[in-house]
C-alpha cells in the first residue's frame, strides 16, 4: 500500500557568514582542550527513556549540561564527530569539505548566529568558517536521512542511539558541572497539549542550550495538539509495516508515522530549521520530537513483532559517519562497502545494519512513562471503529468521517482555503470488492522545475453536489485522506511524485445503498503563499482497482 503528506516548505536561500579561522582556546571553557574520553562497560544496566516535562530538575539539569558541552565541543573544533554540529550533520549533509588536519574552530558568537539562520546551508562549512585557498580539504560523508522508505525509522532510531552516547561523553566526570555520564535522551510527546506555549517548557527558555531561535513561537490558540493521540493510537494498533513504517525504496513515498505525523511537525507546527531536511538536526528539539517516534515504533513491535519487516529492513546499511570512541551496539559492522579513508580520524564508515536497532534493550534503552495514557488504549481506537461500523467510513446523517474523527482531537485538520481543486467521477461498484483486489484513490504531481512541499485532503461525496469545502460540515462529513508532502534536498528530491491511498472500506459503505451512483472525488491542494503550486502540475484524482502488496 502507498501512502503519504504534508505541508509547504518556501524556498531556501543560502546566505553565508564568513568568520576568522582561529585555534584559540575558548575563554570560557576550563583549561583542559578537550574533553575527557567516555567509556563504559558493554554489559551496562538498561537506561529509561523519559517524557521531557517528567525530568526531575537534577535530570534536565543534566541534560541540558550536555547539550551545552557538546555546542562547546563544536565550537572548539567544528569537526568534532561527538559535537553537536557533527551530530547535527549526520542528519543534515550528505557530504562536507573537511580541513585536513581536522580542526577548526569558532566562536560561540557564530556558532550562535550559524543555528539561528535556518536559510544558511550549514552542510557547506565555507558559509561560516573562513577557508584560505592554501588550505588543504578533503570531503567527509557525515550521513543523510533515510525518508520515504522502509528504513526511515530505524536510521533515526541508529542516529538516536549515537546522538545519545554524545550526550553522556559530552562530560561524564561533571568536570564542568553535573556529570553527563547517565543522561538519556527524553522525549516530546507532542500528542499531548504542551506545558509551554507551544512547545515542552524546557524548550521555550531563552537562556537554555535547548533553546532555537528559528521555530514558530505563537502559542496555541485552543487546548488541543497539532496531532492527534487518536490518529497516533490508530496507526499503531490497525496499520501494516508497510503502512506504518514505509515499503521498499520507490514503492511509496513512506510510512503514514511520517507522512500524516511526521511531516506536519516539521513543517506545519515547529519550522524554522526543522522545516527543511538540511537544517533540521539544527534544532534540539529535534531528537526529542524524533525520539517520540522512537517510542511509536517501539510501540509498534510490541503490538505486531517484527515478522512483517523483510530483509531490507534488516541488512540495509545505515549511513552515518560517527566517531569510533562512541560504543556499538552489539552486532555492529560496517559491511564490505568503500575502502575506509585515511585522513578522516577514526570513524566509522555507517551506522550498520538496519537489523541491529529492533530491540532497544539489546541497544542499552527503553522507554518508561510516568503516566499510563502516552498513547491512547486499543479498546478506545475499537469503539472508535465500530462507531463508524467497522468498514472505515459511513455517510450516515450527522455521521463525520472516520479519518475526520482521528483528526477531531487536535489542531491538524483538512485545510478550509485550499490553492487549487482538481476533481474526478467514480461510478459506485455493483458488488463488495474483496481480497486481494482493493480500491486506490491515486493522483499525481508532474514538475519540471524543482520540488515542493504541499498538503492534500481528498474527499468522497455525491455526485449531484457541489464542492463546499469551506464547510467544516463538508470538511468533516466527506473527507476521506489527508496526506502531505515533504519536499527534500540532495538525494531525496522527486520531480514527479505518484499518491495512492487505498479506501477499499470506504468504498464497501456505500455498494448497498449507493451502487450505480456517479460520485466526486476531489483532491484539495494547500501550501503556503510562496509555495509554485499550478494547477497542471497535478492530476485529476482517480479509484482504481489494485491488487494487495502490489507496487
Amino acid at each position: 500500500m502507498k501512502h503519504s503528506l504534508c505541508r509547504l516548505l518556501g524556498a531556501v536561500i543560502c546566505l553565508g557568514f564568513s568568520g576568522q579561522l582561529t585555534f584559540a582556546q575558548k575563554a570560557d571553557l576550563p583549561a583542559q582542550k578537550t574533553i575527557l574520553p567516555f567509556t563504559e562497560n558493554v554489559n551496562q544496566q538498561v537506561r529509561y527513556r523519559k517524557n521531557i516535562d517528567d525530568l526531575s530538575p537534577a535530570e534536565l539539569a543534566a541534560y541540558e549540561h550536555a547539550v551545552k558541552m557538546m555546542k562547546q565541543k563544536s565550537e572548539q573544533n567544528v569537526f568534532d564527530r561527538t559535537g553537536f554540529l557533527w551530530q547535527a550533520w549526520v542528519h543534515n549533509c550528505a557530504a562536507t569539505d573537511v580541513f585536513d588536519q581536522r580542526t577548526a574552530s569558532l566562536s560561540a558568537e557564530k556558532l550562535t548566529k550559524l543555528l539561528g539562520n535556518s536559510n544558511l546551508d550549514s552542510c557547506n562549512v565555507r558559509n561560516f568558517l573562513y577557508v584560505p585557498n592554501t588550505t588543504r580539504m578533503h570531503t567527509e560523508h557525515p550521513g543523510e536521512c533515510e525518508h520515504r522508505k522502509n528504513t526511515f525509522l530505524q536510521w533515526h532510531r541508529a542516529e538516536l542511539y549515537f546522538y545519545e552516547l554524545a550526550l553522556q561523553a559530552a562530560d561524564p566526570e561533571g568536570l564542568f558541572g553535573p556529570s553527563t555520564r547517565n543522561v538519556t535522551l527524553p522525549y516530546w510527546n507532542f500528542t499531548k497539549k504542551p506545558s509551554g506555549v507551544r512547545y515542552p517548557k524546557a524548550f521555550e527558555n531563552s537562556n537554555s542550550p535547548l533553546y532555537d531561535s528559528t521555530r514558530t513561537r505563537e502559542p496555541l490558540l485552543q487546548s488541543l495538539p497539532q496531532t492527534s493521540p487518536y490518529l497516533m493510537a490508530y496507526q499503531i494498533y490497525y496499520l501494516d509495516w508497510n503502512a506504518f513504517g514505509g515499503g521498499e525504496l520507490g514503492q511509496s513515498l513512506g510510512g503514514k508515522l511520517e507522512t500524516q505525523i511526521h511531516n506536519k511537525m516539521h513543517l506545519g507546527y515547529v519550522n524554522g530549521n526543522m522545516g527543511n531536511n538540511t537544517s533540521a538536526g539544527l534544532d534540539p528539539i529535534f531528537y526529542v520530537f524524533h525520539n517520540f517516534l522512537d517510542y511509536s515504533l517501539d510501540k509498534w513491535m510490541q503490538e505486531h513483532g517484527t515478522q512483517q519487516l523483510g530483509e531490507s529492513n534488516r541488512s540495509t546499511y545505515l549511513r552515518g559517519e560517527q566517531d569510533d570512541s562512541l560504543r556499538k551496539p552489539p552486532g555492529f559492522n560496517t559491511g564490505s562497502g568503500a575502502e575506509k579513508r585515511t585522513d578522516s580520524g577514526a570513524y566509522t564508515e555507517n551506522m550498520g545494519p538496519a537489523g541491529i536497532y529492533l530491540n532497544t534493550i539489546k541497544l542499552g534503552y527503553g522507554f518508561q512513562s510516568q503516566n499510563a495514557d502516552e498513547f491512547i488504549r486499543r479498546d478506545e481506537i475499537q469503539a472508535l471503529i465500530d462507531g463508524h461500523a467497522q468498514a472505515g467510513y459511513v455517510f450516515g446523517d450527522n455521521q463525520i468521517s472516520l479519518f475526520s474523527a482521528l483528526l477531531s482531537h487536535s489542531t491538524s485538520e483538512a485545510a478550509a482555503n485550499p490553492q487549487l481543486t482538481r476533481t474526478g467521477i467514480y461510478t459506485i461498484p455493483d458488488t463488495i470488492i474483496t481480497s486481494p483486489n482493493l480500491a486506490n484513490v491515486t493522483f499525481s504531481r508532474s514538475d519540471q522545475s524543482r520540488d515542493y512541499s504541499f498538503q492534500a485532503d481528498v474527499y468522497l461525496y455525491p455526485g449531484d453536489m457541489e464542492v463546499a469545502i469551506a464547510s467544516k460540515e463538508f470538511r468533516d462529513r466527506y473527507l476521506i485522506a489527508s496526506t502531505a508532502y515533504w519536499a527534500l534536498n540532495g538525494h531525496h528530491m522527486h520531480d514527479s511524485v505518484q499518491f495512492e491511498e487505498e479506501v477499499t472500506g470506504i468504498i464497501n459503505s456505500l455498494v448497498s445503498k449507493k451502487h450505480g451512483q456517479e460520485w466526486k472525488v476531489t483532491v484539495a491542494i494547500s501550501g503556503n503563499s510562496t509555495a509554485p503550486i499550478d494547477e497542471k502540475d497535478f492530476s485529476v484524482p482517480k479509484i482504481v482497482p489494485g491488487l494487495k502488496g502490489a507496487k
